[in-house]
């Protein structure tokens, strides 16, 4: 059932709004005399409008994911525009999405937004092709509207895991890796249809996916290339792929590039006690069928790419069963057995296979360090928020700092104690009950002139500013190369700001793909996305997308206070990075050489591999590191936390979860693992673990990382602030000097064969 209400909205147009029927007339009442939000339509009846929100009915608050609208058929050329609630319950706009055909009277469009609430709103408007709203505006409950009625919102702080394929021990296995003490929601995944189109963006919310090899045959071409796309950015994936790994390489396309070798062709194996032994469980050998199972072999043992963790024969060359290998900035882990077949599927010890597969619990067994709880800092990435909204002064500009909650918590406590009892005690020991007509007004106006100069002292005149910081990773092997930003808007007017983000085409080459989004902390605390009420915000006002998710319009900036966002591009490298020769032998310590070929110089390098760090130092465009002539290895965890010898003991500096230093933020961050997790933080990384490299230098990728020369951005940002009458650029200023990460590919050495000739040197590999 659906009540329809029509209300004025702004400009004395009317916003026909539809919502679900509820038990309470409030739902009703708040639709009737809430704010008018968004888009004004020209009050025609409400269409039966379908909308579906997330991959497998589930979505994540605070991550992208897909919008799914149904509508009846619409005229060619007209499009759509889908309102969701930010952080503060601010509606914003995506960018228009076309309207297709999608059978006899309806159309779909598909978009992909980020909300910002526990409890979604969707408000979609319906453009025609002249571009001004035709249609009325529906409002509609994502989860009560939504095609499939097991849809379900995720928290931000809840991991989530995609499977595909008959797994059942995927939600054992993901409690095994979380701990009792987190949850994981595990989300099945069914091929979309046809008229759904996935993009890589659209599988931000996960952390991980398992596929099955005989399931990839549901998955259209588009969805392959998805997901292939959100691993080589940063995901992860377990393939399973045994009997089927040979179809996966007829198939060609990104799923033959899933599998660590070229060739398969299947030879019979008989016990698997290597896997029972990964697995740490017992008791899949009598399973098999009677006659075996059929797993993969490679044409050639130096086709495999990756690292074998288990086989089965003499050597790694004769059946490997476990391959980790790095895809792009991500990782896939692949298993030569299809356990969706009954005799594993059914396994009590499928679980502890699933989740050794998945990695283990190696970062949450460890204790966590105690942090200052005073802080209530949710997060790496909200501390790295926390540390974006602090503008300490520069040549130039005075400082502008957030006004601590200490002060403001003390200073409210004060003013109540000199109204009650200090003031009451006054007025009854003079015997004068009128004279509070002059106290209280002397207390009130005092604590305004000390609230007005108090924002003085902390900035509230300063000027407009813009702080910007960066995290670029290239990998050599791909060209993929991948920008992570953030831009700090600061405002001492009522002031709307226009922000687009793209690659600095003197690095990135082609279309890169963009988006940039508000920036705001995860989990229950104020102003944290999941919080059951919204941080009021000072400007309530909407905004929207231009054209793409490249460009935000007019999002509102109060007087005295900033705004944060983020962003995100992918491109391909307009040239290569690095050349190599880099191998590693069986102590898994580096040998050879690292060219860098970027355009700019890097300061501070490190070449990371394995648990070892390189000190390489300053790298000009055309210099060449050589492991053999520098310095090292030393231990990368006590480089990350900074451990040094004291008393013949070493002692790690302890983590300080108050400090505004953005570029230790970012760097512990992109290393998370490696510098010991939250077992050294005190904090999971949020947002921040796309960030996290540590897997790839654990298999066959090396990493180089440094800091580009002062002023070197490579992300460009358009930011322009508007207000008062006046329209100007911001002018930016670095929050931290740009990190700068290649990831390169190393080598197994090779090994010499009996007799006089002996392994040859290596090519170079880009």
């Amino acid at each position: 059932m659906i009540i329809a209400v029509k209300r004025r909205g702004s400009r004395g147009r009317t916003l026909t709004v539809a919502l679900p029927a509820a038990p309470s007339i409030v739902v009703v009442m708040l639709a009737v005399f809430a704010p008018a939000h968004g888009p004004s339509t020209r009050g025609e009846s409400p269409s039966a409008a379908e909308v579906s929100l997330g991959i497998g009915g589930t979505h994540r608050t605070g991550s992208w994911t897909p919008l799914v609208v149904r509508l009846p058929a619409a005229a060619a050329g007209d499009s759509v525009r889908a309102w969701v609630e930010d952080a503060d319950g601010q509606l914003v706009g995506s960018p228009p999405a076309p309207l297709r055909a999608a059978g006899p009277g309806n159309s779909t469009a598909v978009t992909c937004v980020r909300p910002g609430r526990p409890t979604v709103r969707v408000m979609v408007e319906r453009i025609s092709r002249a571009g001004e709203g035709s249609g009325p505006g529906v409002i509609s409950d994502a989860v009560a509207a939504i095609a499939s009625p097991a849809g379900t919102t995720a928290a931000s702080t809840t991991p989530l895991l995609l499977v595909h394929g008959n797994v059942p021990a995927a939600a054992a296995a993901a409690r095994l890796v979380a701990g009792e003490e987190t949850t994981i929601t595990v989300v099945a995944f069914a091929a979309p249809p046809a008229t759904v189109s996935l993009t890589p963006r659209d599988f931000d919310a996960f952390d991980a996916a398992i596929i099955c090899g005989q399931a990839v045959a549901d998955l259209d071409t588009d969805t392959r290339a998805a997901i292939d796309g959100w691993i080589r950015r940063g995901g992860r994936l377990v393939l399973a792929a045994g009997v089927s790994a040979v179809g996966l390489a007829a198939a060609g396309g990104p799923v033959a590039d899933w599998l660590p070798g070229a060739g398969p062709r299947l030879v019979p194996l008989r016990r698997v006690g290597a896997l029972e032994a990964f697995a740490r469980s017992g008791g899949l050998t009598p399973r098999l069928p009677p006659t075996g199972i059929s797993a993969p072999r490679f044409e050639a043992a130096g086709s495999i790419t990756g690292v074998v963790n288990v086989f089965e024969g003499a050597s790694a060359a004769d059946t490997p069963l476990v391959i980790r290998r790095a895809h792009g900035l991500g990782m896939i882990t692949w298993i030569g057995l299809d356990i969706d077949q009954p005799w594993c599927a059914d396994w009590p010890g499928c679980d502890r296979l699933v989740a050794a597969l998945l990695g283990g619990r190696s970062d949450a067994e460890q204790p966590a360090t105690p942090t200052d709880t005073r802080q209530q800092t949710p997060d790496l990435a909200g501390q790295l928020r926390m540390a974006m909204d602090t503008f300490a002064a520069s040549p130039g500009q005075p400082a502008s700092l957030p006004v601590p909650f200490e002060v403001i918590a003390g200073l409210g406590l004060l003013y109540c104690l000199l109204l009650y009892p200090v003031d009451w005690w006054l007025v009854r020991r003079s015997g004068r009950p009128s004279i509070s007509w002059i106290t209280l007004p002397l207390v009130a106006g005092g604590f305004a002139a000390l609230a007005w100069g108090m924002g003085a002292v902390w900035g509230r005149d300063a000027p407009a500013r813009l702080r910007l910081a960066e995290v670029i990773d290239f990998d050599a092997a791909g060209g993929l190369v991948r920008g992570s930003a953030w831009a700090a808007v600061r405002s001492p007017a009522n002031a709307l700001v226009d922000l687009a983000v793209a690659a600095d085409d003197r690095w990135a080459t082609g279309r890169c793909d963009a988006a940039v989004s508000w920036f705001a902390d995860a989990g229950t605390g104020f102003g944290g996305v999941d919080a059951a009420a919204t941080h009021p915000p000072l400007a309530a006002a909407d905004y929207a997308y231009g054209p793409s998710l490249a460009a935000l319009v007019k999002a509102p900036v109060s007087a005295a206070s900033s705004r944060l966002f983020e962003a995100s591009w992918v491109g391909q490298a307009r040239e290569p990075v690095a050349e190599t020769t880099l191998t590693r032998d069986g102590r898994g310590l580096l040998a050879g050489t690292i060219t860098s070929r970027l355009p700019m110089p890097l300061e501070r390098c490190w070449l990371v591999h394995g648990g070892w760090l390189y000190d390489v130092g300053r790298m000009e465009p055309g210099d060449t590191y050589d492991t053999e002539a520098g310095r090292g290895p030393r231990s990368l965890a006590a480089a990350l936390t900074r451990r040094t010898a004291v008393k013949d003991r070493d002692r790690a500096e302890r983590w300080d979860a108050a400090t505004t230093d953005v570029g230790r933020i970012l760097e512990v961050a992109g290393l998370h693992a490696a510098a010991g997790g939250s077992g050294y933080t005190g904090l999971e990384p949020g947002r921040l673990g796309r960030l996290d490299l540590s897997p790839l230098v654990a298999v066959d990728r090396g990493l180089l990382v440094g800091t580009a020369a002062a002023g070197t951005r490579l992300t460009a940002w358009r930011v322009r602030l508007s207000g008062e009458g006046t329209t100007a650029e911001l002018p930016a200023e670095s929050a931290a000097p740009s990190l700068v990460r290649l990831v390169v590919r190393v080598r197994p050495a090779a090994v010499a064969e009996p007799g006089p000739a002996a392994a040859t040197k290596p090519e170079p590999t880009r």
